[in-house]
């Protein structure tokens, strides 16, 4: 008898589990598919004064939404370590103060390069890529 009952609590859970699972988007929703991307931007000559950068990148990764533009002043080389969620657009922009060329790259775990750009002597230079899904 202990085993009928305890086979008809797990078929509950089991129930139970599944029909959450679905009306929370399935699986891939709730193990929050993203990517670990990071943003690099450098300067020649080195430059001492902040520079104006801005990067995307997801708040939640467990949230279907698009990324948010985070805008802040950072001298440079500037580094910064985000999650974007699978088929986004990430991005990482800045503009020099002066005369220096400024490269961007785009890096997925931190290794696989996803996009380098380098700018012209003073001009803002634009890195950016789609997150597979």
């Amino acid at each position: 008898m202990k085993t009928l009952v305890v086979l008809a609590v797990l078929a509950v859970i089991g129930g139970t589990t599944a029909f959450l699972v679905h009306q929370n988007g399935g699986w891939a929703a709730l193990t929050g598919k993203s990517w670990a991307i990071s943003y690099e931007v450098t300067t020649e000559p080195a430059a001492d004064t902040p520079m104006q950068v801005e990067y995307l990148q997801n708040a939640d990764r467990y949230k279907k939404e698009s990324p948010h533009v985070i805008s802040k002043a950072s001298t440079l080389p500037f580094k910064a370590e985000v999650i974007i969620n699978a088929g986004e657009k990430a991005g990482v922009s800045a503009t020099p103060n002066g005369n220096q060329v400024l490269t961007c790259r785009i890096l997925l775990d931190d290794e696989k390069v996803l996009a380098t750009v380098t700018g012209a002597p003073g001009q803002k230079v634009d890195c950016e890529t789609t997150t597979g899904s």
